[in-house]
């Protein structure tokens, strides 16, 4: 097993910085939305949301029970948030404005004619 030493801590600091910007985005919003997720599976354990507490504790195996849901919302929650982040993000080569979540400048809608024939005797 490695020990924590300093000079492995430097060599991480200077990985994690020379590494690609989005890429440091997706690993940090992933493991932002895992905490929030371990967090939510925290508040349906704590408020014993449906019985959900007393199930799982009552069970023969409830280190299985919630290694399952706490990895599952861990997932959900690291996943949605990346994937969020990632589409909000903007890129070098767009539009001015940024990513995806910027407003976009419509024209007027207007109501349109069209042709409809009626169908007789079905």
């Amino acid at each position: 097993m490695t020990r924590l030493t300093p000079r492995f801590l430097q060599s991480l600091r200077a990985r994690w910085r020379d590494m690609d910007r989005l890429v440091r985005a997706i690993v940090f919003n992933w493991f932002l939305g895992m905490g929030v997720g371990v967090v939510c599976a925290l508040i349906l354990l704590a408020v014993d949301f449906d019985g959900l507490r007393s199930l799982i504790l009552n069970s023969d195996i409830p280190l299985a029970a919630l290694a399952l849901l706490f990895a599952g919302f861990a997932f959900t929650f690291g996943g949605l948030v990346c994937a969020a982040a990632v589409m909000l993000m903007g890129s070098d080569d767009d539009t001015p404005g940024g990513g995806g979540g910027g407003r976009r400048e419509w024209r007027e809608l207007r109501p349109i004619r069209v042709a409809a024939v009626a169908h007789r005797g079905h």
